[in-house]
């Protein structure tokens, strides 16, 4: 019994803990990050880490310079973002580096419990000599700072402290060689450790260095044996990302061709401490596509309108390395009837002939500092081969024509045939040209520049702050060039803003290079001498002497504005195809007995001696007017006596300039391999030189009597020129010399002569179709244009203009623009 009733009494109390523990609510494992059994231990809304930003790189200080912690980040145990409501700083040596409570750095100790109202950690002291002697194991004094919060303690960040930082000097460890000889730059998408050296105020002559990779791993002996590893960590900045990026550890990765200054910083001190180089181009190649029937390689093809082109570029290093994604400059010799866009597809609107190029031209493409042009090949315009493309048919002509003796001008379509009635000008013009695009016709006198819309030949604007001879309009039509010849003005008019730059010098001719970066002008030599005027988006204007020793049709300043020849006085210019260089007419006065020279670029970095273009041909025929082949194989230049037909390059690369030689003299292509203090400087790289071989012919056979030369015109597809005279009063030569041009280098062409019909005496200027089948020549003696067919050099047809000057006498037509009419 008494057993039974103590079981009752044990049963008694034990119910209720069975219900008790029944009834309570279970702990659920998933609230803690260990989950196993029920879970316990750390929960997971708790701080698990703390991530204190800077452990890879750490800070570096200079004795006595603050700078703060960056701002630390919880985390629990499944990775989401906690909040902790205070952090608190801990530093392994508060004498070198102090920590307030919110992060702020002191390269030393802050100021605590300061009298005076001063507040706390805001004057930051130096470590005392004792400091850094018991707390710095050689040179190098680092510290270690953390974060702690919720009972959990971040990462370390280590931090140098040190002298003050002076100077800094940047190394680029460049170890590639490419087959050209091109050394320290880098190909796209390489990349380069960037070393840095940074000089103290205690120690100016010694280098101190960063580490090149983690702060734990310096790695500063190899490449600079003499240097203390103990300044922390340097942060690199490129002038020009789109050149080379660079990370946090400074490795440089390379983008685009060119160079770039690298500001390298530490401390709070930087400076621009050095240049990074990536590899220019050295060949850029341009081939039709294998869809469209060519010839020689891929280079010349033949289209009908309306197909469109994707020409395909290839573009090859100097370390024979591949680049991709170039900003690159398109270009077609008759961009209205065969146009290019930027990626390279060429658009064929109209029968006529084109010649495509593309440059790779600062500063788009391959830039460059103004003092490091043609270091390791940067900073120089890179062309590439021509690809030819004939789009057939035959399409009829808007044509225009204007004459410096009269107030009117003309307009035909020649698909009517029908002549309207002359318009009228508001001054009579010296100069007529027409926009690249066919929009706008622009009209020179020394009182006005005069623009009239293209589509309804009505005036549109009357400049005066721009008066003068229109010379040339670029080839996106942006901006005019106009040579106030009376007061040797040139201006550089553009077109949307109705502004202008000017330069004082006299010129006569103007000619953009086919991207429209380069305008060449020359004149027969202003007051000062000066008669090459040459300005580059990049380089600014450089002005040289007269390289011309006037001929017989050079122009005279005082009798410019009254004289009906002056549309065509001499010197010439005409420009390569690409735009390689220019070959100008003439003497050259620097060496008196050579005769039509060229000048190149050239990658001078002695800004001094401003010799950015010298001479690269010499020892050529003089001559009075000059024009370039589209396929750059020829300059052909006339004089009286005769036509010159300059081959460029050789029988082994026909087109193809070489590379100038340091032992060349000055004035035969030699760049001034020099840096701003005149010391010789081995990765300057020489400007072109032209190999000319000029083959002379006779004018007198096909013009028993020439007074003087007004044009040289090549056909669009360089097959074939004419020559525009002037006649002595009184002589009677009614023909037109046509030059058709050999397709074997060093060939002579073959020269005919186009009898003119009727009362014409000599024809003094002309322009082809835009499908190269007529050329349209104005004449004396008739005052009437003559169509000559050019594939039968016949001439088919002639019309009468009716320009007449204020005396209501006939006058010669002496300015031409055309541009396609679609015939449906």
């Amino acid at each position: 019994m008494k057993r039974f009733l103590i079981l009752s009494v044990l049963l008694v109390f034990s119910l209720p803990v069975g219900f008790s523990i029944a009834g309570c609510k279970g702990t659920n494992p998933n609230n803690y990050c260990n989950k196993s059994g029920f879970g316990y231990g750390l929960k997971t809304n708790q701080v698990a880490s703390i991530t204190l930003p800077g452990n890879t790189t750490g800070i570096s200080l200079a004795f006595g310079q603050t700078s703060q912690l960056g701002s630390p980040t919880a985390e629990n145990c499944l990775g989401t973002p906690e909040t902790v409501a205070q952090y608190n700083y801990g530093t392994t040596n508060l004498n070198l580096v102090d920590v307030s409570s919110t992060g702020a750095l002191c390269g030393g100790t802050w100021n605590r419990h300061s009298p005076g109202g001063i507040p706390d950690f805001t004057i930051c002291t130096a470590p005392t000599a004792a400091a850094i002697a018991s707390g710095c194991s050689g040179t190098t004094c680092v510290v270690q700072m953390t974060a702690s919060g919720d009972g959990v303690t971040s990462n370390t960040v280590p931090v140098w402290v040190h002298p003050s930082v002076t100077t800094i000097q940047l190394s680029v460890a460049n170890p590639t060689t490419g087959a050209a000889g091109y050394q320290g730059c880098l190909s796209q998408n390489q990349t380069s450790q960037l070393d840095a050296v940074a000089f103290v105020s205690t120690n100016p002559t010694t280098p101190f260095c960063a580490p090149a990779g983690t702060p734990t791993a310096p790695d500063c002996s190899a490449a600079i044996p003499d240097c203390a590893c103990n300044l922390g960590h340097f942060t690199y900045t490129p002038v020009s990302g789109s050149i080379a990026s660079i990370d946090q550890y400074g490795v440089a990765t390379a983008h685009q061709p060119g160079s770039t200054a690298v500001t390298a910083a530490i401390a709070n001190v930087s400076s621009t401490a050095g240049n990074l180089y990536t590899c220019p181009p050295a060949s850029i190649s341009l081939q039709i596509p294998s869809t469209i029937p060519s010839t020689d390689n891929g280079t010349v093809g033949v289209v009908t309108p309306g197909t469109a082109v994707p020409l395909t570029t290839t573009v090859i290093d100097t370390q024979g390395n591949q680049i991709t994604g170039l900003a690159l400059d398109y270009s077609s010799t008759n961009p209205l009837e065969i146009s290019v866009g930027s990626g390279g597809s060429v658009s064929t609107t109209f029968p006529s002939t084109a010649a495509i190029t593309a440059v790779c031209n600062p500063p788009t493409c391959n830039p460059s500092l103004i003092t490091q042009i043609g270091q390791l090949g940067t900073g120089l315009p890179i062309s590439s081969n021509s690809v030819r493309l004939t789009s057939t048919g035959r399409s009829s002509t808007y044509l225009w024509m204007a004459s410096p003796q009269s107030d009117f001008f003309e307009a035909v379509d020649l698909t009517t045939g029908t002549i309207g009635s002359p318009i009228k000008l508001p001054y009579i013009p010296n100069s007529m040209v027409l926009d690249r695009g066919g929009n706008t016709l622009y009209f020179g006198n020394y009182r006005e520049l005069m623009e009239f819309n293209a589509s309804t030949n009505s005036l549109t604007k009357e400049d005066t702050t721009v008066p003068g001879v229109v010379l040339a309009v670029s080839p996106d039509s942006t901006t005019v060039v106009i040579a106030d010849q009376l007061r040797q003005v040139i201006y550089l008019y553009t077109v949307s803003s109705s502004t202008h730059t000017t330069i004082g010098g006299l010129g006569t001719s103007a000619q953009f290079s086919p991207d429209g970066k380069t305008l060449y002008v020359v004149g027969p030599g202003d007051a000062t001498g000066n008669g090459l005027y040459i300005h580059n988006t990049l380089t600014g204007w450089s002005v040289y002497p007269n390289p011309f020793v006037p001929g017989i049709n050079a122009c005279d300043p005082t009798k410019l504005d009254n004289r009906a020849s002056a549309p065509f006085c001499s010197p010439d210019v005409a420009v390569t195809i690409p735009s390689e260089g220019a070959f100008i007419s003439g003497l050259d006065a620097l060496n008196p007995t050579q005769g039509t020279s060229a000048r190149g670029f050239c990658p001078n970095t002695n800004l001094a001696a401003d010799l950015f273009y010298p001479i690269a041909a010499t020892g050529l025929p003089t001559t009075d007017h000059l024009t370039a082949s589209t396929d750059r194989l020829h300059i052909l230049g006339a004089n009286p006596a005769g036509l010159t037909d300059i081959f460029l390059g050789t029988a082994a690369a026909p087109g193809v300039p070489i590379e100038s030689s340091p032992d060349t003299p000055l004035y035969n292509g030699t760049c001034l391999r020099e840096d701003a203090n005149g010391t010789p400087d081995a990765n300057a790289v020489n400007g072109l030189l032209f190999p000319t071989t000029p083959v002379a012919t006779a004018l007198s056979a096909t013009a028993a009597s020439i007074a003087s030369i007004d044009q040289v015109v090549a056909s669009p597809d360089s097959t074939i020129a004419f020559v525009t005279y002037a006649a002595p009063a009184g002589a009677v030569s009614p023909v037109l010399p046509a030059y058709t041009l050999s397709p074997n280098f060093g060939e002579a062409g073959t020269l005919n002569a186009v009898k003119l019909t009727g009362a014409a005496t000599s024809p003094i200027a002309g322009t082809f179709s835009p499908d190269n089948t007529i050329f349209f020549v104005g004449t004396t003696g008739d005052n009437l244009v003559h169509f000559i067919d050019v594939p039968s050099l016949t001439d088919t047809k002639q019309i009468n203009p009716g320009i007449v000057d204020p005396n209501g006498i006939p006058v010669p037509i002496q300015f031409f623009a055309v541009k396609p009419r679609p015939t449906t």
